[in-house]
């Protein structure tokens, strides 16, 4: 029996059965070439919208990844892939999520009462992953009054959330509106005083000004010296 080198190099795969990491490499060439083609402006057309869906569902992450971005690159151009979209919300990466969310915030028409895609976003500030958490909150802030269902989600995540976190809230619920105002109105009484602060701030963006005074005087004896201040320079302010 021949043995082969040590050193030798391994036999180059059949013609006909090309090695798993040749099938791994075009396909994610191919969608990176349509990635290419959103990104450049290119008119999306129904084929690649397609071709792009269909790689959401690819074994390989790196596709699932570029895929997702290029279908947000097409932007409203790539509602037909809105349904694979909403599923990669649940891809088993948490890169795919994160950005799949992002997409469909994009994607969806927000005038078509028949599409609703404010539970997806809700649904995703749950998910384990902390920029999955953060891009849900953000993305929930852009639709503004219609995310008004999210307020009680949005509202723990100002109660148990870092910074970072709670600075998204405070974006997302200014956002959102005078809806929010009752809700965050009871945060001013809460336990931490970073929550009372935040709370203060996004009353006082809402506005009118004046009519947050009431709700925001007695901060002015508040224990925390942090929220005695900020809610000082708000009132100067008014």
């Amino acid at each position: 029996m021949r043995h082969r080198p040590e050193n030798a190099m391994p036999p180059a795969p059949s013609s006909d059965q090309p090695a798993d990491w040749l099938l791994r490499r075009r396909r994610l060439d191919s969608i990176l070439r349509l990635q290419a083609a959103a990104v450049a402006g290119d008119p999306a057309h129904q084929e690649a919208v397609r071709v792009l869906a269909e790689a959401l569902g690819d074994p390989v992450a790196d596709v699932r990844e570029i895929a997702v971005c290029a279908l947000h690159e097409y932007g409203p151009e790539a509602r037909p892939a809105l349904g694979d979209l909403i599923r990669a919300t649940q891809d088993e990466s948490a890169v795919v999520r994160r950005r799949a969310v992002r997409a469909v915030a994009e994607v969806a028409d927000r005038d078509d009462p028949n599409v609703d895609v404010i539970p997806v976003l809700l649904a995703a500030t749950e998910d384990p992953d902390d920029g999955v958490v953060a891009q849900a909150i953000a993305s929930l802030g852009e639709f503004g009054p219609p995310a008004s269902p999210a307020i009680p989600a949005l509202m723990a995540a100002l109660w148990t959330g870092d910074a970072r976190r709670r600075a998204l809230v405070g974006v997302a619920l200014t956002r959102i509106g005078p809806a929010v105002v009752p809700s965050v109105t009871q945060a001013l009484t809460h336990p931490s005083p970073d929550v009372r602060e935040k709370a203060a701030q996004v009353i006082a963006r809402i506005g009118p000004q004046e009519e947050a005074r009431p709700a925001l005087e007695p901060l002015l004896a508040d224990p925390d010296a942090g929220v005695r201040d900020t809610v000082k320079a708000i009132l100067d302010s008014v």
